[in-house]
């Protein structure tokens, strides 16, 4: 049985993103390095939670990294002009990944990723994680990607369905799903995942969290301090970078950068099923032996260890960046002082936020809710007739039959008081003869 493959056992790897909240900008690094010096690894299956569900998709379905780095930045800054950041009442997180999805999100994602993305699902009511990876509709991926991004509280308290079960964030049961022993794991915390980050500690503790390994360190415990509060444009930056470091490492550690004209080769390769070692063989006997030694391979590595991000995301970060920085009140709110201010000023922000968002979910939800209100009321008056229909005709009844048993009490009455007469008349005739 012959079938076309490719002579490396490393070109079949899976990718897989854990979940991460905010720090999914780590994600963005990541995804242009792999974009950039290894895109035939993007050919399979990529598996992910939370944000890292965002990540693969938008990998699968080719949506430009530059554009989708801004919509991050856009709810990044969003998030973080509330007093409470991303727990403002006036915050909803759900919301804005939507309307990203809804903007960038091509017609035919869901025909794009079918087979290939495969998401990581908490089922609500007995805790189970599940993994998804068919679609029906655009819609249907939608509703597949904000449940894996639910997070209770902070995005809201009904988690959404998708097929008619409530689902929500996957990385409260399985952050980084593994699909098969070819998986490459992608995590922004320090531990043993094949691209994350290295930090200088000693590398001792380890904790398995979801099936995600978290070292026990400073830099990690600051890292989880930002999942749900989005840093600095200047901290994210940095993220997105050391995302793109870690890439680029693991790439050259595996030997998974070539030129153009050796992965031709190794996409047209076909081989025979047969047992590993004779594979091997075969491998060195057929593949070209100048892509080992290959000079646009050698130039292509050099590039890469210099290498830096695509423009349209720098230009995106550098965009951020000033926004953040100029501005009187941004000058001001830097400072400590500003800080303070901020803090005290609190009690009295808080309910006009709570108050905003009220109004602001009732104005949304006017028209359904008047519709509601119309059918509940509908339902209330009918059932109410009923009910009085029936309480009515048993009244009716209850009288009817306590008429019926008077009458037939003075019926009987009368019958006896008949018979009475008649013995006495006969007992009076009596007593007469014998008088007599």
């Amino acid at each position: 049985l012959l079938s076309e493959s490719r002579p490396q056992p490393d070109l079949k790897m899976n990718l897989s993103f854990a979940g991460c909240g905010f720090l999914g900008i780590y994600h963005v690094g990541v995804a242009v390095a792999f974009k950039k010096y290894a895109p035939h690894l993007l050919l399979h299956r990529i598996s992910g939670a939370s944000a890292g569900a965002l990540a693969a998709c938008c990998l699968l379905c080719d949506m430009p990294l530059g554009e989708m780095t801004s919509d991050f930045f856009r709810v990044v800054n969003e998030a973080r002009s509330h007093s409470l950041g991303p727990f403002s009442p006036r915050f909803n997180i759900q919301t804005c990944l939507l309307e990203g999805l809804q903007k960038f999100l091509p017609a035919d994602a869901h025909e794009r990723v079918n087979g290939k993305l495969h998401i990581s699902l908490t089922r609500v009511y007995d805790g189970k994680n599940v993994i998804v990876s068919q679609f029906n509709s655009r819609e249907d991926l939608l509703q597949a990607l904000l449940c894996a991004c639910f997070i209770p509280v902070f995005s809201g308290l009904l988690p959404p369905r998708f097929h008619g079960v409530r689902y929500m964030d996957g990385a409260f049961s399985d952050n980084l799903p593994t699909l098969d022993e070819n998986t490459v794991t992608v995590s922004p915390f320090c531990g043993e995942s094949d691209i994350c980050p290295r930090d200088n500690s000693s590398q001792m503790f380890h904790v398995n969290w979801a099936n995600t390994s978290i070292e026990l360190s400073k830099e990690n415990i600051n890292r989880f301090g930002r999942i749900l509060f989005p840093p600095k444009p200047e901290i994210l930056s940095s993220f997105c970078q050391q995302g793109f470091d870690d890439a680029l490492n693991f790439l050259h550690r595996n030997n998974l950068i070539s030129c153009t004209r050796c992965l031709a080769v190794q996409s047209t390769f076909v081989v025979a099923e047969q047992p590993a070692t004779s594979l091997e063989e075969r491998i060195q006997e057929e593949y070209d032996p100048e892509c080992s030694e290959c000079k646009e391979c050698t130039q292509h590595r050099k590039n890469a260890l210099v290498g830096s991000m695509p423009d349209n995301v720098l230009t995106v970060f550098q965009t951020y960046i000033e926004q953040a920085n100029k501005g009187l009140i941004n000058w001001v709110f830097r400072h400590r002082g500003g800080k303070l201010l901020t803090a005290l000023s609190l009690p009295a922000i808080l309910p006009a936020d709570i108050l905003c968002a009220t109004l602001t979910k009732l104005m949304v939800a006017a028209p359904s809710i008047g519709n509601q209100l119309w059918a509940v009321s509908k339902f209330f008056l009918k059932n109410l007739n009923r009910i009085l229909l029936k309480v009515s005709r048993r009244q009716q009844q209850q009288q009817r039959t306590a008429n019926l048993q008077c009458h037939v009490a003075l019926t009987e009455y009368n019958q006896n008081t008949a018979q009475h007469h008649h013995r006495s008349s006969i007992i009076d005739m009596r007593m007469d003869g014998i008088e007599r």
